[in-house]
């Protein structure tokens, strides 16, 4: 059955395999791998148990081969890194651009009214206009009549500016809030059972 996993993702070394009880070797080859110890309808002495303790090896005691399977395969899951999705937050339509004067610097400011979900300042835009990314990363500034806020709830127009001053932003342009968040990877092996 193990023949029978191909995977990209992830790769599984078989270390050792044999018939009989767990033994101490068995422990004592598994823990600079990190390896988990699988048992399938066998005995594991006292010894053995506590050796395993001591070394924090994992032995795992299976009857029903299937769930032997799928204990292995969530494993091998729970050992990849998650990897990054994007989750979208809200959406802004921009009204208007403002150029704001602080010091010696001028800052555009884009006029904006949330049409979806909601923005947050701590969260990552992507400005939008037709089919192109103008811009991707962070705010600097989020503010509502003049008061600087950390988010804006549909419907309520904000002013908001972009780490990024050379951006150039325009009416009809689209500001995207999204976050990237963690999802666990899946291995896909169908064991047949």
């Amino acid at each position: 059955m193990l023949e029978t996993y191909h995977s990209s993702r992830c790769i599984l070394d078989l270390i050792h395999y044999g018939v009989g009880p767990v033994t101490e070797g068995d422990v004592k080859l598994a823990e600079p791998f990190q390896a988990v110890i699988y048992a399938f309808n066998v005995p594991i002495n006292a010894n053995v148990r506590q050796l395993a303790k001591g070394q924090k090896v994992a032995v795992r005691e299976h009857n029903i081969i299937y769930r032997l399977f799928e204990d292995l395969r969530q494993e091998m899951e729970k050992r990849l890194p998650p990897t990054e999705v994007e989750e979208v937050i809200g959406e802004a339509n921009v009204l208007q651009e403002f150029i704001v004067t602080e010091g010696r610097n001028k800052w555009p400011v884009a006029g904006c009214r949330c049409v979806k979900g909601m923005l947050k300042k701590t969260a990552l835009f992507r400005l939008v206009r037709g089919q192109e990314t103008v811009f991707e990363g962070k705010l600097s500034s989020m503010k509502h009549l003049k008061n600087e806020v950390d988010s804006i709830k549909k419907d309520v127009e904000c002013g908001v500016r972009l780490v990024d001053a050379s951006v150039k932003i325009k009416p009809g342009d689209t500001l995207i809030c999204y976050q990237m968040k963690p999802v666990p990877q899946t291995i896909d092996w169908d064991t047949g059972f």
